[in-house]
């Protein structure tokens, strides 16, 4: 099966830790979607930007590994895309706020594993900052 992610499981280390027969097929960039923090990682639906994502190719073991991590139907919940990328997606939508500087770095890193614009990362963390002022 297939697995988008845009936030810490970007990074190559840190998914290899967590699900070592996850295997990286690339980075791209995930049309009318745009990178939100909620102390955490998101994504919503915007029809003016892009949103840098990797895309593994996961074993069930690996999605068990995903959704205990991500709080499964509890702080996340998944859904398809193109009916055969699964992405994580928070719950509650209702607040903004900026993540902790390990969390960003380990994003940020992931972006460089694959080659992804930061910009969108950056932006993501100055609203988020914004907001929390």
């Amino acid at each position: 099966m297939l697995y988008m992610a845009y936030g810490m499981n970007t990074n190559r280390d840190a998914m290899a830790n967590r699900c070592p027969k996850a295997k990286p097929l690339g980075g791209f960039y995930l049309p009318d979607t745009r990178l939100v923090f909620r102390g955490v990682a998101d994504i919503v639906p915007d029809m003016d930007t892009i949103c840098p994502v990797v895309l593994w190719e996961i074993t069930h073991d690996c999605l068990r590994a995903l959704d205990k991590l991500e709080g499964y139907q509890h702080l996340y919940n998944r859904r398809k895309i193109n009916t055969d990328w699964i992405v994580y997606e928070m719950n509650d939508k209702s607040r903004t706020s900026p993540p902790n500087g390990g969390y960003y770095k380990m994003i940020e890193d992931g972006y460089k594993d694959f080659g992804l614009d930061d910009r969108c990362l950056r932006v993501a963390l100055a609203d988020a900052e914004e907001v929390a002022a």
